[in-house]
């Protein structure tokens, strides 16, 4: 669930290379790791609907109890900022009910710490609209502070190759003094290409509304492909566009491992 709009931000100085060298080992571990039965990329099933890259959900929603799922998500704005990565542990306690912990990285320093709940509220329009909501507790190391959030997420599948994912909340800091609110709001349009390929197109808003007047913004088209039964990757090139920055090129890669 890491991604630039909520992060950190901006990062100064130079990549550290063990970094780079470490998310390499990861990579390559969790693509030899093996399966070959499902063709599908990572999706709900009923309705079968696609995760956003950047900002992804814990699990499908409508999970199966039992489901886990390990991945790591980088990403890296052109021009000399460092790598932002961070695993990910993800698990479906019940039904249609998970959990997340998540690492966030700068390079070789880990930045924050970051705990999410997610649930899903059921289906409509014949079983092609799900729905549910999702929470977020992320320490930031640097700054000492708590940032909370809370969405609601709906999905519908439109037809048997179009798709789409909503979510929209607020962010808080702060826990026992209450800081800036922002509001989140994610969109992502998918485009079943073949059973085992997804093209994706995603936006990311995080906009100050009290205490804070600055606006975040990424757009990443996307494309997500089902390597094995077990793994995929996802990849991404976008833009992204923050108050007082001039926009940046954005690169971003995930790969999963279910198990």
């Amino acid at each position: 669930m890491l991604d630039p709009v909520l992060g950190a931000g901006f990062p100064s100085g130079r990549p550290r290379p063990y970094g780079a060298r470490f998310l390499a080992l990861l990579i390559a571990a969790a693509a030899s790791m093996g399966g070959a039965a499902r063709s599908e990329p990572l999706a709900s099933e009923n309705p079968r609907i696609p995760e956003p890259m950047v900002f992804d959900l814990v699990r499908p929603l409508g999970a199966a109890a039992g489901e886990r799922e390990i991945n790591v998500l980088a990403t890296r704005a052109f021009g000399g900022s460092p790598t932002d990565w961070a695993p990910e542990l993800e698990y479906a306690y019940a039904d249609g009910q998970s959990l997340e912990i998540e690492l966030p990285f700068e390079d070789g320093r880990l930045s924050q710490y970051k705990f999410a709940l997610q649930g899903t509220f059921g289906t409509g329009a014949g079983g092609r609209w799900i729905h549910g909501w999702q929470a977020i507790g992320q320490y930031d190391r640097d700054s000492a502070t708590w940032r909370n959030a809370l969405l609601y997420i709906s999905g519908i599948r439109l037809d048997a190759r179009w798709s789409m994912l909503s979510m929209a909340g607020l962010r808080q800091v702060g826990l026992k003094r209450l800081g800036p609110t922002s509001l989140l709001l994610n969109h992502a349009i998918f485009y079943d290409l073949d059973p085992a390929t997804v093209l994706g197109l995603e936006f990311n808003l995080s906009q100050g509304i009290a205490g804070d007047g600055t606006t975040s913004a990424l757009v990443i088209p996307q494309i997500h492909r089902r390597l094995t039964e077990l793994t995929s990757v996802q990849a991404g090139l976008g833009l992204e566009f923050r108050t007082g920055h001039d926009p940046a090129l954005v690169s971003a890669l995930r790969l999963i491992r279910e198990f």
